[in-house]
């Protein structure tokens, strides 16, 4: 089935068969319909617990990304070694539009999500096409687009000592960064060419190498490929960590009309997945990005990362 925008996928249009690798001709359907729209939803499955998606996903024989060697700042839980539980901030905090670890050094090339159960009212998942949102953002700011790809952008974030649930970025600093003591994250970071700050409640303020905010992968078309939407809308600061959240990667300040601006035409350029209990979604991490509505009652969306890509920092 074909809606306007994206295709959600049924065993009547596509057979799988967990346990059974896809065959080329399968591969050929999902991956026309992924450069199409940069995901597609897969229904009516027969779905219904985290071991079932473990399997499902095993079937597109693509590599595992383990949440413990990313370094994404969402607090989250494991269910299988390749299943988690996606970003469990609260109900009501938005979490918005984002390239999965766009923010990072490394980052997972798709996704895959599953409703375990949807919310009672909201909740939907948006997805942005980011060569559409470039292109809109270039029209109306084309001095913005211009720095953006020839400085690239840094992040700063404020890692808690302790896992903060009621964050959209709660995970704490030794898991972030898969440590256990201050010396080992110093290490880690000075390694990874972050600079950093100690503060005074015993969390960490790291600042990232200046990296690209604009690329196209090999791939020909430009995408809008940060997580410049979700630090402009939401990354909060710490109480004794004032620096912007966001700076391009020489350190000079971005404008906040700038800001506003990509944040405008980035959902300008989104449609919601209104999940459906047993909906899988597989996201092609490179050209779309995604978030969570804000919702009422219980929802359960597990998810998984797939194909692990590195990338170095800027060298300006």
């Amino acid at each position: 089935m074909t809606t306007s925008s994206f295709t959600v996928m049924t065993p009547t249009d596509l057979p799988i068969s967990v346990g059974t690798p896809l065959d080329g001709p399968s591969k050929t359907v999902i991956s026309d319909q992924i450069n199409a729209h940069g995901f597609v939803v897969f229904r009516d499955y027969g779905i219904s617990t985290a071991q079932d998606f473990h399997g499902f996903i095993e079937t597109f024989d693509l590599p595992n990304f383990t949440y413990t060697e990313s370094f994404s700042n969402a607090v989250r839980h494991n269910r299988t070694s390749r299943v988690f539980t996606a970003n469990e901030a609260p109900p009501e905090v938005e979490i918005f539009l984002h390239h999965e670890m766009a923010q990072t050094l490394i980052f997972p090339g798709q996704l895959f999500f599953f409703c375990e159960k949807p919310a009672e009212k909201g909740g939907a998942t948006p997805i942005c096409r980011s060569d559409l949102a470039l292109l809109a953002l270039t029209a109306i700011r084309p001095e913005f687009v211009a720095k953006l790809r020839a400085l690239g952008v840094r992040y700063r974030n404020s890692m808690p000592i302790d896992a903060d649930v009621a964050s959209g970025q709660g995970r704490s600093w030794k898991d972030t960064l898969n440590v256990s003591n201050t010396k080992q994250a110093e290490t880690r970071l000075t390694e990874l060419g972050y600079s950093f700050r100690w503060l005074n409640d015993g969390g960490l303020s790291v600042q990232t190498p200046a990296l690209m905010a604009v690329d196209e992968f090999g791939r020909g078309r430009d995408v809008f490929f940060n997580q410049i939407v979700a630090a402009a809308a939401s990354w909060a600061n710490a109480d004794d960590d004032p620096e912007p959240r966001l700076c391009f990667g020489d350190h000079s300040r971005i404008d906040t009309a700038d800001l506003e601006a990509a944040i405008n035409v980035s959902y300008e350029n989104t449609i919601d997945i209104q999940w459906q209990k047993g909906d899988i979604a597989l996201l092609d991490n490179l050209k779309v990005m995604h978030g969570r509505r804000s919702f009422e009652g219980t929802r359960s969306v597990l998810a998984s990362l797939c194909s692990p890509i590195a990338r170095p920092a800027l060298r300006l």
